[in-house]
């Protein structure tokens, strides 16, 4: 394809689609228009702080970079004035990378005043709408908006556009240990894993199948039968007599979720005891150190 002269490919850019940009309501009677497109320094951006968006793969944004090499940033970003004569991104930082990473000096944008409030709504759900932020990401942002607006799961789905129950599905997901959800976050669990693992109340056991899933590469089947038939074990299998003592019960069950690894207090009559937490590999017992606070490498 042969390469557009400068001036031609921001003629081009500034032609298409302008009007479904911006996730809120121009005013009646009002479309967009290269008028209200101007031209900002890449070093005169700012990420956004609230971008739920934790990590932009390397290869799809090398991909937009040489896109926008050959036909420029075809959608202009949405950005507001801050202080210091600097703008921030309100939507659009992906664009903003590539264009940075294809060497362009000014990106289009079209400027807005909006508070803290509304650029947190806005990012939240450009980014939702988009559908390119994994399930942990997803689950996340649905969360700020339920906790920052008041939404509840019904006004949520459809204020963005999406069915109720897969915002409950999502919102699910946040149970998990942290380590279970930055294996989504890096694709290396799905969904429909992370779903399954769900239905496993036990820290240490949703840890293990986490790392089966991973090295054998299970299938969501097959994670399904592994839980399906721990299930009808557990049933099967008389509960061995405890004594009640709810408190120390609930002290496990908080420090076990703390350090998202099966932790077991054994405590004696006359007051001692001991504490038992679980690891699985050398990797785990670093975390767990970590975690601790106990910094020194003794390997």
């Amino acid at each position: 394809m042969p390469r557009l002269p400068e001036t031609s490919r921001r003629r081009t850019a500034l032609g298409q689609g302008l009007d479904a940009l911006l996730p809120v309501d121009e005013p009646a009677g009002r479309s967009l228009t290269e008028r209200d497109v101007t031209y900002l320094a890449i070093d005169e951006l700012l990420p956004n702080p609230h971008q739920p968006r934790r990590l932009f793969a390397q290869e799809t944004l090398a991909e937009l970079a040489e896109s926008i090499r050959e036909m420029g940033v075809i959608q202009p970003i949405i950005a507001r004035p801050i202080e210091g004569g600097k703008y921030e991104i309100v939507a659009g930082e992906r664009r903003w990378r590539a264009a940075t990473i294809a060497g362009s000096s000014t990106i289009p944008a079209i400027i807005r005043q909006y508070s803290d409030s509304e650029s947190l709504e806005i990012a939240l759900i450009e980014n939702l709408q988009r559908e390119n932020l994994n399930p942990i990401e997803t689950a996340e942002a649905y969360q700020t908006l339920i906790s920052k607006y008041s939404y509840t799961h019904e006004v949520l789905a459809k204020r963005i556009g999406k069915d109720r129950t897969s915002i409950t599905n999502h919102l699910r997901l946040l149970k998990l240990p942290d380590p279970i959800k930055d294996e989504v976050r890096q694709d290396r669990i799905s969904m429909g894993h992370a779903r399954t693992l769900l239905a496993i109340e036990d820290l240490s056991l949703q840890l293990n199948l986490s790392r089966r899933i991973i090295g054998r590469r299970l299938s969501v089947r097959e994670l399904e039968s592994i839980v399906q038939n721990y299930k009808k074990k557990m049933l099967a299998t008389p509960a061995k007599p405890v004594a009640d003592n709810s408190e120390m019960r609930s002290l496990e069950r908080d420090l076990s979720r703390h350090l998202a690894t099966r932790v077991v207090i054994r405590n004696n009559t006359n007051g001692s005891g001991r504490l038992e937490i679980s690891f699985h590999s050398r990797e785990e017992l670093d975390r767990l150190l970590q975690v601790l606070g106990y910094g020194e490498d003794f390997s």
